[in-house]
């Protein structure tokens, strides 16, 4: 079996076209959405274009589509970090997705494991194996990824969430990011992997004005800050600070508790 594995397309859905005009030269057995899916500009078009996937599509589960399904319903908490978009992003996400793709992102399951040519088994998820919305980093201590990925068997292990691609041997295991689709952090164009029988870390340019402009088109509460992203990406230092306090804010209120 060969993988691409999308994570992060925030419903951007210029980059996703192209990444999927890509992935379709790859011939691949398999499309893993790892997480974080519709979320953004145009969510009911993401969720219209993936569902035509069918059974090659495998769906995972990130703090994006839980927090979509609990405002569809009305019971979203908004998360305190600031990384994370505020509670007018995921009413207005919600507001635009059918009862059918709101159920559809209700079932999606936290870890999915996959049998990769060349790699063995591999498992997919979007943060961490105990959890949708932990940050784990290129440069993350090794306890970190110990603690993170330990209950689980597979020695390789595809996430996300972070938006910047890494491969990286943590303690005898393979931790691999394929960036982000529709929000990349340190790069421009859309970031995805390609596994089996090796791994690659593949980007896909797209025409950033006229992506611009589709989305600019949207009332997306925020949306400017998709446009300002798809136009000058920001950098990856920036971002490894922001989530670097997230995770120290996460770490401080798991420790009070």
């Amino acid at each position: 079996m060969r993988v691409a594995v999308l994570a992060d397309i925030h419903g951007n859905l210029p980059a996703l076209e192209a990444v999927l005009r890509d992935v379709a030269e790859a011939e691949v057995d398999a499309i893993v959405l790892n997480g974080d899916i519709a979320d953004g500009p145009m969510p009911g078009e993401t969720m219209d274009g993936l569902l035509g996937l069918g059974d090659r599509a495998v769906w995972v589960r990130g703090n994006g589509e839980r927090w979509l399904v609990e405002a569809y319903d009305g019971t979203f908490q908004p998360d305190p970090s600031p990384t994370s978009a505020p509670a007018e992003w995921f009413s207005w996400c919600a507001g635009r997705l059918t009862g059918a793709q709101r159920d559809r992102l209700a079932d999606l399951p936290l870890t999915v494991t996959l049998d990769v040519d060349g790699l063995g088994p591999v498992a997919f998820c979007h943060a961490t194996a105990r959890d949708d919305n932990e940050f784990i980093l290129v440069d993350s201590p090794l306890r970190h990824f110990h603690d993170a990925f330990g209950s689980l068997p597979e020695r390789t292990v595809v996430v996300g969430h972070t938006h910047m691609p890494f491969d990286r041997l943590a303690d005898t295991r393979r931790v691999i990011n394929p960036g982000s689709v529709g929000m990349p952090y340190g790069h421009q164009g859309a970031a995805w992997a390609l596994l089996g029988p090796d791994v690659v870390l593949r980007r896909t340019a797209y025409e950033v004005t006229e992506a611009a402009a589709r989305m600019s088109a949207t009332s997306l509460p925020g949306v400017q800050s998709v446009v300002d992203n798809v136009r000058a990406s920001a950098s990856d230092a920036e971002a490894l600070t922001a989530f670097q306090a997230t995770i120290d804010r996460q770490t401080a209120r798991a420790t009070a508790e």
